[in-house]
């Protein structure tokens, strides 16, 4: 019973970090390689609420599912904890990451909201060579002790912390490749889990996706060349569009998932 609890607790940090996500970055791409590029997430930590309180009834060895009252409350105590933490300040964040971007990369606009279980934030970048982005990260506020404390369980990496990382933009003569990892940050939770030594049980495993229930990855790249070949899910005109939701991410093989994101373009 203690270890299980330990692994549920283990289980409890990493959900902190995560919630219901639903990410979309763009890409588009003028001849000169210049461009734009945007980057939105949508978080609502009612899944993760939810899965919280599942949690909290089997450490206790209550049996079947939470009553309407008890999610409600579940809910209330989540948001009380919410107005205890100290809020980040969007003004402050957008001049850090201003501050913080590689020369020929300008941040156009930027919007975040927060409505207690739904939070969204929306980017748009502007930049000279589409290989800058990858040196786009966003600046962390951190409080005494965090980084310690961050360092010491799992889940304390965003895989959304540096959007444009995985990027590559090869040119071969006349022609450019461009490709990037599919990212799933469920996958990415539990493999940091293993590492840290946690064991992943089918009860566990169950209770991970129920808090990705509505996980969405999307990546939209347009661009005024001719496709050679590419592995979108659909194409229209100059856009081509890569969706994944919980379930395809699942039915991936391992090929298909090491492949990611994949557009080789003929220039000129």
């Amino acid at each position: 019973m203690r270890k299980k609890a330990s692994l549920m607790l283990g289980l409890v940090s990493c959900l902190l970090l995560t919630g219901c996500f639903d990410v979309e970055q763009s890409l588009v791409l003028q001849k000169d390689l210049s461009g734009k590029a945007g980057f939105s997430m949508k978080v609502d930590m009612e899944s993760m609420v939810l899965t919280m309180l599942q949690m909290q009834r089997s450490m206790t060895g209550q049996e079947g599912a939470p009553t309407a009252a008890e999610i409600e409350k579940a809910k209330a105590e989540f948001l009380a904890s919410k107005k205890t933490e100290e809020k980040m300040d969007p003004a402050k964040q957008k001049a850090e990451l201003e501050k913080s971007l590689p020369k020929g990369v300008k941040l156009l606009d930027s919007s975040f909201t927060d409505e207690g279980l739904n939070m969204a934030a929306n980017f748009l970048f502007g930049f000279d060579n589409v290989s800058k982005l990858k040196q786009i990260r966003f600046p962390k506020e951190k409080k005494e002790g965090e980084a310690e404390a961050a360092q010491a369980g799992p889940g304390s990496e965003n895989p959304f912390d540096e959007p444009f990382a995985d990027l590559q933009i090869v040119e071969q003569g006349n022609t450019l490749l461009v490709t990037s990892k599919a990212t799933n940050p469920m996958q990415e939770q539990k493999e940091q889990m293993k590492e840290s030594g946690m064991s992943l049980d089918p009860e566990m495993e169950k209770q991970i996706e129920q808090a990705f229930k509505g996980l969405r990855i999307a990546w939209k790249i347009e661009a005024p060349f001719e496709v050679i070949e590419h592995n979108a899910t659909r194409k229209e005109g100059n856009t081509l569009y890569w969706e994944y939701t919980l379930d395809t991410m699942k039915k991936m093989t391992a090929e298909q998932a090491a492949q990611g994101i994949r557009v080789k373009y003929k220039k000129g």
